[in-house]
């Protein structure tokens, strides 16, 4: 009867067990407050740390798409600048040409206007050489490091035909620059489909312009010759086989020829012998087409035919820079689209993160009213546990004598 009545050592374990629970329970509630999280550890709740861990590598990763995107594009708009520049650069050689092309233009004038053009050819190589606030060249494509472009003849380019690619978003990647080889050399020539010229040594003054395709179900591509037998007969020869195509052909001014599906016009007074190629298009680059119009501004003509030479290199070189201006537009009109798609990426990932940032919010973030309460509830269950501890573990056989 008076070991029922005494409390045992296992009740007094089992009480001062149930107290260190209470004090961590406590002190983990403490923790909340102080942290203002509900989950501090993965012990803490493990399925809820392992969704926040996923959610925050998710934010990780869209800051860094914020990043790159803020890198793509600074590096599109450099090149969108660098495009303006040049095509600035073409414009100003094309009003040049338009005025040397005058025949009120002497060869002093034209000699000025050839230095300025020298002047200029000179800034497109800087501006296609331009580089990034990191030092990296522009229109290396991916060879970020290495110059592209060098004058020579031809001119040549050391950087790579891949453009620099940046991931933007999950699953979208951008190209956050062109190769130079896109920008400044694959233009291509002629009306793009054939390229007319006068022969050097033509002595008339007939120019051909530039035609085009007129039925492309005959048109195959071929290299050809004009040749007048007469200031008002000619041939047509085909370069690949030597074989007259047509003969014997009349010739009037400004009136069309045509032939395998081609159609183009001579205009003035060919003489005997005179001879006009067409050939295929082929890519030109840009400063090769400001090269040839610099070559031609060299000639001081002195007969007619000779400044008939000079008004179909001017005018070639006029129209070789409206491929040019025409094919910036275009490189243009892309890098517009990039810097588009960037910003609608940057608004998506700011959506996503703002969304996620809620759920994260949901997840973590302690309701600190409750958090109190329950701080509350525990200290009092705490002090009434640990009184009866003490009123037990002091209890013993003497209490009972």
């Amino acid at each position: 009867m008076i070991d029922a009545r005494v409390p045992s050592n296992l009740l007094v374990s089992r009480v001062a067990n149930d107290i260190v629970q209470k004090q961590n329970a406590l002190a983990d509630v403490q923790e909340q407050i102080s942290s203002g999280k509900k989950v501090n550890r993965p012990s803490d709740a493990p399925a809820e740390a392992a969704h926040l861990l996923t959610m925050n590598e998710t934010i990780s990763r869209l800051e860094q798409y914020t990043k790159n995107s803020s890198i793509a594009e600074s590096q599109l708009s450099l090149e969108e600048g660098a495009l303006e520049t040049t095509t600035q650069a073409l414009t100003r050689v094309r009003d040049l040409a338009l005025r040397a092309n005058s025949a009120a233009v002497n060869d002093t004038f034209r000699s000025e206007i050839n230095a300025e053009v020298r002047l200029i050819l000179e800034g497109l190589f800087t501006t296609a050489n331009s580089r990034d606030s990191f030092g990296n060249y522009l229109f290396s494509g991916s060879n970020i490091h290495q110059k592209p472009f060098n004058p020579g003849d031809p001119v040549s380019y050391s950087g790579s035909d891949e453009g620099a690619k940046m991931e933007i978003a999950l699953g979208r990647t951008i190209d956050t620059g062109d190769s130079g080889l896109d920008v400044f050399m694959r233009i291509r020539n002629g009306n793009g489909d054939f390229k007319t010229s006068n022969d050097s040594s033509n002595t008339g003054t007939g120019i051909i312009n530039w035609g085009g395709v007129a039925d492309y179900t005959l048109f195959n591509g071929g290299s050809y010759e004009i040749s007048f037998t007469s200031p008002t007969s000619y041939d047509v020869i085909d370069l690949a086989t030597g074989a007259n195509i047509q003969t014997a052909q009349p010739f009037a001014t400004d009136t069309k020829i045509i032939f395998n599906g081609m159609s183009t016009e001579i205009s003035g007074e060919p003489e005997a012998g005179d001879t006009f190629r067409i050939e295929p298009s082929n890519n030109q680059d840009i400063f090769s087409t400001v090269s040839n119009l610099i070559e031609a501004l060299d000639a001081t003509p002195i007969t007619a035919g000779e400044t008939a030479q000079l008004r179909a290199h001017i005018d070639d070189s006029i129209g070789e820079i409206d491929n040019a201006l025409e094919h910036l537009n275009t490189v243009r009109a892309r890098v517009g689209t990039r810097l588009n798609s960037i910003d609608s990426s940057h608004q998506e990932n700011e959506n996503v993160m703002l969304q996620i940032e809620r759920t994260k919010r949901d997840v973590e973030d302690l309701d600190i009213a409750e958090a109190i309460t329950t701080l509350q509830t525990q200290a009092n269950s705490l002090e009434i546990m640990q009184q009866s501890y003490a009123r037990i573990e002091g209890l013993s056989l003497f209490n009972y004598l």
